[in-house]
Formats: C-alpha cells, structure tokens, sequence
C-alpha cells in the first residue's frame, strides 16, 4: 500500500470517528465499512454502475464484514417495514 493510499485510510478513519462524535455516537470505534455506489457510462452511452466497499486499510475479517452489513440491513429493513 503506497504511503499516500495508507495516509487517506487514516484520514477516513479519523474522518468516520468525528462524525460518530457528532452524531453523540459512545464508546470505541472498533470495526468500519463505508460502501459507496459509482456511476460511470460506456462506450454505447449505457450506464453502469460500481458498488464498492472501503474497509480499514483496506482489509477486514469477512466474518466480521458480513456481521456488520448483515446487522445494518436488518437494522435498516425493521426501521423501513416498521409502521
């Protein structure tokens, strides 16, 4: 990882905490994912679109990827179907 890739990961890292202050998060961030969608056209004028995931420095236990993103969707699916 070249030093000015692992200088932004910081820099998203200190970037998430501040917001979590905030926004009166408590306690000790241990885990982050940031997914973001990008959209790009081809060659013919059609649209594609990218969803990525940005993980500290790059790397995360899957384990704890797909429990963090399966909690968040549940989280957000109850919030969405709850009247």
């Amino acid at each position: 990882m070249s030093k000015e890739l692992k200088a932004a990961y910081e820099q998203l890292e200190q970037s998430i905490q501040d917001v979590a202050r905030l926004e009166q998060a408590e306690g000790v961030l241990t885990d982050w994912v940031v997914v973001g969608a990008w959209q790009r056209f081809d060659e013919a004028g059609d649209g594609i679109t990218n969803v990525e995931a940005l993980l500290p420095a790059g790397r995360i236990p899957h384990y704890r990827l797909i429990g963090l993103l399966d909690f968040a969707l549940t989280m957000y699916r109850a919030q969405v179907t709850d009247p």
